[in-house]
């Protein structure tokens, strides 16, 4: 997974975590421990962001990514109230979400993720354009609140588009009636909804959590960053020269001598000495092996007597077949030719 949006955290601190070794840097929402929020990003992903993630509360947390086009798109991570909490409470969360989706710009895609604690139901002719055919259960009072706030911005719930079997529509089983209900939900704007491939819940995923993984493929090309304008790169390297033993054992020699040769200072830091290494490996390599050469062959060679002779000679029945279209000798000639020719020139 490349973004994953996270509920219930209760962090003791806000800010960012990177993840030693896994891949992952994770961003939390608030200092507060009650709810908590949160976003876990593939760390190649985050010299990629705009800026980083934003928490809005403990129950609220936003993100925003840069697309083609000169296009973005923003990311909330959410975690509504149960059904246990005063109503006071809930009005205030979707009070909070309608003004941060308020804020976002038109142009811009929308993407909502989190544990609602809501029930939508199947009622997709009322709900047109907000439900799709495919829901799950019974709508209750959450529900309402969430499917209100969908059609205030015109927004779809994408767990409902898709033909699933139960168990991947479903994501949390009720711990009293043993019987499962869908509450966790993928949600974007209405004009963008061909953007997702599928949005499902992943049985066999295991999280240490009651609740099943809702995992949503979405068709997004992130904008890499622009590499600063007079920045050089460096060569690619000819590593074909090290099937050769001779090269390949004077690049080990002429490495082993420049590496004794660089000093060694406690007193230097792990990247410092990284990057000496790194450096020192590359310049012996260029050294050695020189830049890696780009040969463009062409498959077709226009000054080639042979292909020109064959080429003219199909040009000339063409043009005869042209002339007289009901003659089946000429039709028959030229199609002789043509296939001649796509055999010589593959």
């Amino acid at each position: 997974m490349d973004i994953a949006a996270l509920s219930k955290t209760r962090l003791a601190d806000k800010g960012q975590l990177t993840e030693g070794g896994g891949g992952y840097t994770f961003w939390s929402s608030t200092e507060q421990r009650e709810a908590g929020v949160g976003f876990a990003i593939q760390s190649h992903l985050t010299h990629k962001l705009a800026k980083l993630p934003e928490g809005i509360n403990d129950r609220l947390i936003t993100l925003r990514l840069p697309l083609g086009n000169k296009r973005s798109a923003t990311l909330i991570s959410a975690y509504a109230p149960t059904m246990t909490n005063p109503d006071d409470i809930k009005d205030k969360f979707y009070e909070e979400l309608d003004t941060l989706i308020a804020a976002v710009p038109q142009s811009e895609k929308l993407i909502v993720l989190g544990d609602f604690n809501a029930r939508v139901g199947t009622d997709y002719q009322t709900w047109e354009g907000i439900l799709g055919r495919h829901g799950f259960g019974k709508c209750n009072s959450n529900g309402l609140l969430l499917l209100k706030t969908c059609a205030t911005h015109d927004l779809v719930i994408t767990n409902t588009l898709f033909h699933l079997l139960t168990r991947n529509k479903t994501s949390w089983m009720h711990p009293c009636s043993r019987h499962w209900h869908l509450i966790d939900y993928v949600i974007t704007r209405k004009r963008d909804w061909q953007d997702v491939t599928v949005t499902k819940a992943m049985c066999g995923a295991d999280c240490w959590t009651d609740h099943r993984l809702i995992v949503s493929k979405l068709k997004l090309h992130i904008l890499p960053v622009r590499r600063p304008q007079g920045q050089k790169t460096a060569k690619r390297l000819n590593v074909s020269k090290l099937k050769s033993s001779v090269i390949a054992g004077k690049f080990r020699e002429d490495l082993d001598s420049r590496l004794l040769d660089t000093p060694q200072d406690d007193h230097t830091s792990i990247e410092e000495q990284w990057m000496a290494f790194r450096d020192a490996v590359y310049s012996t390599a260029l050294k050695n092996l020189g830049p890696a050469i780009r040969r463009y062959q062409d498959w077709f060679d226009e000054n080639d007597e042979e292909i020109q002779a064959l080429l003219s000679e199909k040009h000339q029945l063409f043009r005869a077949h042209q002339n007289d279209p009901t003659s089946q000798a000429k039709i028959d000639a030229f199609a002789s030719a043509r296939r001649k020719v796509q055999k010589k020139l593959p």
